[in-house]
């Protein structure tokens, strides 16, 4: 009885200790966010806010700006206005943000603007906020002075209020782009309904600011996630609406490398750096992210040691093209890297390995992420004697390139001995095949 009762709680002791093991393996880390973030789209964004002359309080619904309006809806009534005592003339337009939305009115914040003609005056922006056609309840405007060339205005969701989102209004300049901004005029007198379009020089660029990114760093690894809230209405963990991004640490989120949040929050893992990680919760205003690391998962995105690694074409400093199965006689050592990531440690051993070991090896290094302009003036000023060529995003692609600086190691035939090497590394492993 007493030997069934030890084996007993030696299970139990087992069990326990496997429980806590599993725990450890599966540390939850949490990484704060940084909100109202801008990707890539941001900078490349030509939405236009157009304004349009305010001279009752029905208004003509919202459409697609610069398109006929579908005449069969009805129009919308200003319950109050707001006090715009010191206004002299007055323009409306709308805002997209989903965050308010209810049945009369879905995606678009009704917007007066006063002092709307760019006179020495502070401009005003009243937004309906919470999407009921009554200006005095949505506090105070939003200004902008004669002096001021943008304005950023946030939004806060009117069921969550800590659930934000903002956008960056830019005025247009006189004098700059005038054939073009004379077809936008245009186009819009020709196709806002009864709406009255005053003039492009009064409108606004708009863009938005709907990503957070949570920066993570450790001794081995880093890396940043993004979230990009599509429907726009400040919330960041909408399955199959919001998108998901991770790319190398601290960069700028790529709008071409999003990939869809799938429902169940840890359903939905990424690869980094030789490991995998599932997200096991996303507060819903952007706040933070939470992630564990998988350890038991097999890997798909990374090259297999053994097999041949993928052929590609790149051009040089000099833009004389190659490809890689051109040095399929010789092991290779392709190094990728840029300028703020590459270290004096680099380019000592980038020098060595090609001053020591040409005859047996060719060296290829591939810059990742600079501008071509800016590689050629570090390769002539800096006198690299190293040979420098470009990579770009199909190339890093192939190689499952995470971040930079990396380096592969490939015998010959092109088959892969090591995926990540520095060049003190790379150059270690020569002097000893050397000696031997």
């Amino acid at each position: 009885m007493a030997t069934l009762y030890n084996t007993q709680i030696k299970r139990l002791i087992i069990v326990f200790l496997t429980f806590c093991s599993i725990q450890l393996n599966a540390q939850i880390v949490r990484i704060e966010s940084e909100k109202l973030v801008k990707d890539d789209q941001f900078h490349k964004t030509q939405s236009i806010i157009p304004i349009y002359r305010y001279v009752s309080d029905s208004i003509e619904p919202y459409s697609k700006f610069g398109l006929e309006i579908d005449s069969t809806l009805p129009w919308y009534k200003i319950n109050k206005l707001p006090d715009m005592t010191n206004c002299t003339d007055t323009g409306y337009s709308y805002i997209y943000f989903a965050g308010a939305d209810n049945e009369l009115s879905k995606g678009y914040l009704l917007t007066l603007i006063g002092n709307y003609r760019r006179s020495r005056r502070t401009i005003y922006f009243f937004i309906d906020r919470n999407n009921d056609f009554n200006f005095t309840n949505d506090g105070p405007p939003d200004s902008m002075t004669y002096f001021d060339h943008t304005k950023e205005i946030v939004l806060a969701n009117r069921d969550i209020p800590e659930a934000k989102y903002a956008i960056k209004l830019t005025r247009f300049k006189y004098g700059e782009n005038v054939a073009y901004k004379n077809l936008l005029s245009k186009h819009y007198r020709n196709h806002s309904g009864k709406k009255r379009f005053t003039d492009i020089n009064y409108c606004f660029r708009e863009q938005r600011y709907n990503c957070i990114a949570a920066h993570y760093k450790s001794d081995v690894d880093s890396f940043t996630i993004g979230i990009k809230d599509m429907n726009v209405n400040g919330i960041y963990n909408e399955s199959c609406i919001d998108k998901l991004y991770v790319g190398p640490y601290k960069r700028e989120i790529v709008a071409e490398d999003l990939f869809d949040l799938t429902p169940t929050i840890n359903k939905n893992a990424f690869e980094w750096n030789g490991k995998k990680y599932r997200f096991e919760s996303i507060e819903t205003t952007g706040s933070f992210i939470e992630i564990t690391e998988d350890d038991k998962a097999t890997l798909s995105n990374k090259l297999e040691i053994g097999k041949k690694a993928p052929n590609f074409e790149y051009f040089n400093v000099l833009n004389v093209k190659h490809q890689l199965k051109e040095f399929k006689k010789k092991e290779v050592y392709l190094f990728f890297w840029d300028k703020d990531n590459l270290t004096s440690e680099d380019t000592l051993y980038l020098s060595k390995i090609d001053q020591e070991y040409k005859e047996t090896l060719k060296l290829i290094t591939l810059n990742h992420g600079d501008e071509p302009k800016q590689v050629r003036i570090m390769f002539y000023y800096d006198k690299i004697k190293w040979p420098v060529g470009y990579s770009n995003s199909e190339i890093g692609s192939m190689y499952f390139l995470e971040d930079v600086n990396r380096g592969y190691y490939l015998g010959k035939k092109r088959k892969l001995k090591n995926d990540k090497l520095t060049p003190k590394e790379m150059y270690e492993i020569l002097q000893n095949s050397q000696e031997k």
